[in-house]
């Protein structure tokens, strides 16, 4: 029975490496040639380099390929020039969140490429410790993930379940015994700190297990999740145009990638070098299964490690990567230090008498003296002045560098009710 199963595909996720690197050259080779082939995108950017589709044999060859920027070549290429089908076969629309470019772009499946996104949102869930008696809560405001729940037989709250008013929403976790959420991150705390107000215990529900997506979280505050509420907090990575992915087992220490899926590479983000296992760099990802519009060398934008290889307690043989830190857009340089909003979130979480909320004042383009930083502290605390002294204090040692602090009173910070916006210009 699938209950029993420990793996959603055990064949695909306990292959041995050498047998994974082979599949992952046969469908290398299969995506190149249809890119080359069918679109008129990656047929001037091959011949631009000179490269042909039987140059490329091997993984080693993978570099030789050139890279697929968003604003370059996904934003501004026509669609039918990215196309390797016609328009009719097209059945499903999804999109990039725009925050770049300053528009959605359209990412277009067909029929065959929905079922592969609802494996991998299954697999996703399944990885995480998702089990069809569950009872899912899916928060993130995102279609493609209830899929996953649905794939693998949980119990599914519809997403406008509570008609999207927050109290509701927290009174349907006991009501209807959800035993797993799924929210974005930034919002689990709230709910659960609205839950104390509304007289609901958090600890007293069926709930037993947390999932994240859509962004990066502080380590401190999901030990946070774990150590008040008695909750593992769990995530994965996954991106609607880049067509690869990952997720962490219970073992954690990194995310598996789904190497059958996807060829993961991490660049630093400015000379573009492929970096080594433990570098911190760019994601770069080329998938296997975006079939209408191949993403070849993509440039992801997000900031993560390939972590050095050993042997997984689950038993997963894939490879991991580290938990995602955030956008490239995002980093900060201060007198030579690069500062991701993450690195600041982990300051907040870890200093007593602060909230969760907080902000980067970014006041000018380019390289900063200082970090400029406005949180929010918690109505119990008294010396306010000592309080700023104090987180100062944890980020120069924590950062290396330099701040200057506003502490404003809790509530005061706008709240997302998508992704959490930290970086705000002067």
């Amino acid at each position: 029975m699938a209950q029993e199963r420990k793996y959603w595909d055990p064949e695909a996720e306990t292959m041995p490496l050498d047998k994974l690197k082979r599949l992952q050259e046969e469908k290398l080779q299969e995506i190149v040639a249809r890119a080359y082939e069918k679109t008129a995108l990656y047929q001037r950017k091959f011949d631009a380099v000179g490269i042909k589709p039987q140059d490329i044999k091997t993984l080693d060859d993978l570099e030789k390929l050139p890279f697929t920027e968003y604003l370059e070549d996904f934003c501004q290429t026509p669609i039918p020039e990215k196309m390797t089908v016609p328009m009719e076969e097209i059945k499903i629309v999804s999109s990039t969140s725009g925050t770049v470019s300053g528009f959605t772009q359209p990412v277009l499946m067909t029929m065959r490429e929905w079922e592969f996104l609802r494996d991998f949102e299954a697999r996703f869930r399944w990885t995480i410790g998702v089990r069809p008696w569950d009872v899912a809560f899916v928060l993130t405001g995102f279609d493609c993930c209830p899929e996953g729940y649905k794939k693998l037989g949980a119990t599914l709250l519809l997403g406008h379940t509570g008609r999207r008013n927050m109290d509701h929403q927290i009174r349907l976790i006991k009501v209807m015994g959800v035993t797993v959420l799924e929210h974005l991150p930034s919002l689990v705390l709230r709910y659960f700190e609205r839950a104390k107000e509304l007289g609901i215990d958090i600890r007293e529900t069926k709930l037993r297990l947390v999932s994240g997506a859509g962004e990066g979280w502080a380590e401190s505050f999901k030990r946070k999740v774990e150590a008040e509420y008695g909750l593992p907090f769990r995530t994965g990575y996954g991106s609607a145009e880049g067509g690869g992915g990952a997720a962490e087992c219970e073992a954690g220490r990194g995310m598996h990638i789904f190497s059958d899926y996807c060829i993961f590479e991490v660049i630093d983000p400015e000379t573009k070098k492929v970096l080594g296992p433990g570098e911190e760099g760019e994601l770069v990802c080329t998938s296997f299964v975006n079939e209408t519009m191949p993403t070849i060398r993509y440039r992801m934008g997000d900031v993560a490690r390939m972590l050095p290889y050993e042997p997984c307690p689950c038993g997963r043989t894939h490879p991991k990567i580290s938990m995602v830190k955030g956008r490239v857009s995002q980093i900060i340089k201060i007198k030579g230090k690069k500062i991701l909003p993450i690195d600041v979130e982990e300051v907040v979480a870890s200093t007593p008498g602060l909230g969760e909320e907080y902000q980067l004042i970014v006041p000018k383009p380019g390289e900063l003296e200082r970090l400029k930083v406005k949180a929010e502290h918690r109505p119990e605390v008294e010396n306010v002045a000592a309080l700023r002294n104090r987180f100062e204090e944890a980020i120069y040692h924590q950062l290396g560098v330099e701040s200057e602090v506003e502490l404003v009173p809790l509530g005061t910070l706008s709240r997302a009710i998508f992704k959490a916006q930290r970086l705000i210009a002067a």
